[in-house]
């Protein structure tokens, strides 16, 4: 468990399953991960959490102050030769949209993998017309490094993916005085 004081990423519990079934069946939480039309039932996020009990890097992302799940993130594809990984976030309640809870979520991932992993790159990629995700990543720190024109098909349109980077190097210079997080090592 890792907490800035607001925010807390916390391991996926069974009990998150019913809240992320809601958030992959709605089409404008889903949209901005490429999948306008999503079709998700119980068994399948059940099938998904258990073929992930491995995985020690998804997170469910809580707001403290009322012990609320709002989203979840993760450290995906870890590269251990290259030391990168890509990273997966999504705040499914929409009521939590632009309120800073995802910068924070990344802040956090970022001081995990860069800090804790040893990681050198982290990536994401995103549709184009995800203008809110594009701040929010350039908030955390990333910056872009391309982009992948037409190479996503989104509500019968293609758009381009735009590919997102921090490397260790400026992460660490830019953090090195801010760091807030705190190891519940309870």
């Amino acid at each position: 468990m890792i907490t800035d004081g607001t925010i807390t990423l916390r391991s996926w519990e069974r009990d998150d399953l019913s809240a992320f079934t809601r958030w992959f069946n709605d089409p404008e939480v889903t949209v901005y991960l490429g999948n306008a039309y999503p079709c998700l039932n119980g068994e399948q996020e059940t099938r998904f959490y258990e073929s992930s009990l491995d995985d020690k890097h998804r997170y469910s992302i809580i707001v403290n102050e009322e012990d609320r799940l709002i989203g979840n993130c993760s450290l995906m594809e870890i590269d251990h030769a290259n030391r990168m990984a890509e990273v997966g976030i999504v705040l499914g309640e929409k009521d939590c949209w632009s309120q800073g809870y995802g910068r924070r979520a990344l802040a956090l991932l970022l001081e995990i993998g860069f800090c804790g992993l040893g990681l050198n790159r982290v990536y994401l990629r995103l549709a184009a017309f995800n203008h809110r995700g594009y701040r929010c990543y350039q908030a955390a720190g990333f910056c872009e490094e391309g982009r992948a024109r037409q190479a996503m098909f989104v509500q019968g349109a293609f758009h381009d993916e735009i590919r997102m980077s921090v490397l260790a190097d400026d992460y660490l210079r830019e953090h090195e005085r801010t760091s807030t997080f705190q190891l519940d090592l309870t």
